[in-house]
């Protein structure tokens, strides 16, 4: 073999291993660059992600807050105040009053809890703290209607689905055209009241309610320890929505104490 022979034969071999390192560092490359380009993408993703969830919860907090403020006061007045004198001794048209708007108040708590659950449903909770502490305080007060195991008495259990299906239906939404979302508002008490007289089927989901409401007036005791877990359980999530306290003043925050019923 001659020495020009050798010589090339040597380039070729050496051309050939540079082709093929330069071939195998290419395809290094392209998969680090596609990790890091994935990477790139999720961390981006969860960006996105955090900012529509606070979002979210920035467009429902105040409604929130306002409807669990609102429920808290009712039963408050349910259990302490004179609700349950209007009950006994009002005219007809006072005690439609009493029961129909403590249902409003029930029903409007459960349809904004539905619309922070439909903006939030397909959102990632894992990493957000104060939501995934929301979402413990909100279960408190689902586990206060629905539980038969802790609380025995019956006055005032919402299964947890019947929770859901009264938000459901005291809610009404429209197409954001900017965003693209769906934006959900609460009926308010003059559209309920109208759709409690004249839809039967509105109507049923609240039936059994208005009999625990009106059978307050002759016998209350058995409905309290459920209206006080779940009094106690709103003023937890009002002390977390309202902190510093700003909307609900410190004074309108108190929890019913066990045997206060004057």
């Amino acid at each position: 073999m001659t020495v020009e022979l050798t010589i090339a034969l040597i380039s070729a071999v050496v051309a050939l291993l540079s082709i093929l390192l330069s071939a195998r560092a290419a395809r290094s490359g392209a998969v680090l660059q596609a990790r890091l380009n994935d990477e790139v993408e999720q961390r981006r993703e969860k960006a996105s992600s955090q900012s529509r969830l606070a979002e979210v919860v920035s467009r429902y907090r105040d409604p929130l807050l306002g409807a669990a403020f609102d429920l808290q006061s009712r039963i408050y007045n349910l259990v302490l105040g004179d609700i349950v004198d209007l009950l006994r001794t009002g005219d007809q048209e006072v005690q439609r009053y009493a029961v129909n708007s403590t249902l409003f108040v029930i029903g409007q708590y459960l349809g904004w809890v539905e619309a922070l659950r439909r903006g939030v449903q397909y959102l990632d909770l894992g990493d957000a703290d104060n939501s995934r502490e929301l979402v413990r305080y909100l279960e408190e007060i689902r586990h206060s209607f629905s539980t038969r195991h802790v609380i025995e008495e019956s006055p005032f259990h919402i299964y947890r689905n019947e929770q859901r299906a009264i938000g459901e239906l005291m809610l009404k939404g429209r197409l954001d055209e900017h965003s693209g979302h769906m934006l959900w508002h609460c009926r308010g008490y003059a559209s309920f009241s109208a759709r409690l007289d004249r839809d039967q089927i509105f109507a049923s989901w609240f039936t059994r309610l208005g009999d625990d409401v009106r059978a307050l007036a002759t016998s209350p005791e058995p409905a309290e320890a459920r209206l006080v877990a779940v009094q106690h359980a709103l003023i937890d999530l009002i002390n977390f929505l309202d902190k510093p306290p700003l909307r609900v003043p410190s004074n309108s925050r108190s929890k019913i104490e066990a045997g206060q019923r004057p």
